[in-house]
């Protein structure tokens, strides 16, 4: 009589079966697991990247300009220029053994498109007084040329009341000659009138004085006129 099975024993076939389940169940856990992790990763975003703050660049400041110093040229010094002059003959009266004469001096004056200047010029040396020792005046000291024209007519001189003063008929001659020679000097066939504080002279010197033609000339005087000693 085969032995009798033991009221105690477990039947494996339920163990196996409650093991594959459980096996397979608790794989499928699994896998769910892993697959609920791996899709959060998939899904959770990556961190966006931390953007760095932009630097703007400070404006630069052009620096002030500088304009060069000019450079400064010595201008060379300018050349004086000397002034223009003529060659011109005033009269003196030069003592002789037998009396005095007329004799004409050169001087330089300053060359100008005014011809009455150029005549003032003359008469202010002539009655300024002669420089050589050997000439004389007879023109009286303080004599002044109070003024001086010329146009076509001739030359028309006014001097002043000392031009009157009586010293002789010799000197009222000579004083006559050389005033009139020295007028006429740039022009000896001028005619010459004289006043004396803007009166026409008549009469040289006081008394018996020395009558005076108006105009006079050169040749005028010559033929009426006569030095001592010529």
């Amino acid at each position: 009589m085969p032995p009798s099975r033991s009221n105690n024993s477990f039947p494996l076939g339920p163990v196996i079966g409650v093991g594959i389940a459980l096996f397979i169940t608790g794989g499928a856990a699994a896998w769910f697991t892993v697959s609920k992790l791996a899709s959060r990763q998939a899904v959770t975003p990556s961190p966006s990247p931390i953007e760095s703050p932009t630097i703007e660049a400070s404006p630069v400041i052009p620096s002030p300009s500088i304009e060069p110093t000019p450079t400064v040229t010595a201008s060379p010094s300018p050349v004086a220029v000397e002034p223009a002059t003529e060659t011109r003959s005033i009269y003196w009266l030069k003592v002789t053994d037998t009396g005095s004469e007329l004799v004409p001096r050169s001087i330089e004056i300053r060359k100008s498109a005014d011809k009455d200047k150029e005549l003032e010029s003359l008469f202010q040396s002539l009655l300024a007084g002669p420089i050589d020792a050997g000439d004389t005046t007879t023109i009286p000291a303080g004599t002044k040329l109070l003024s001086l024209k010329q146009d076509k007519k001739g030359i028309r001189l006014n001097l002043s009341r000392e031009f009157t003063a009586n010293e002789g008929a010799d000197s009222l001659i000579g004083r006559l000659a050389q005033v009139l020679y020295t007028a006429t000097s740039l022009d000896p066939k001028a005619s010459v009138w004289i006043q004396v504080e803007g009166q026409p002279l008549e009469l040289l010197g006081e008394g018996e004085g020395l009558e005076v033609a108006q105009p006079m000339t050169r040749a005028f005087f010559e033929q009426n006129y006569q030095l001592s000693g010529n």
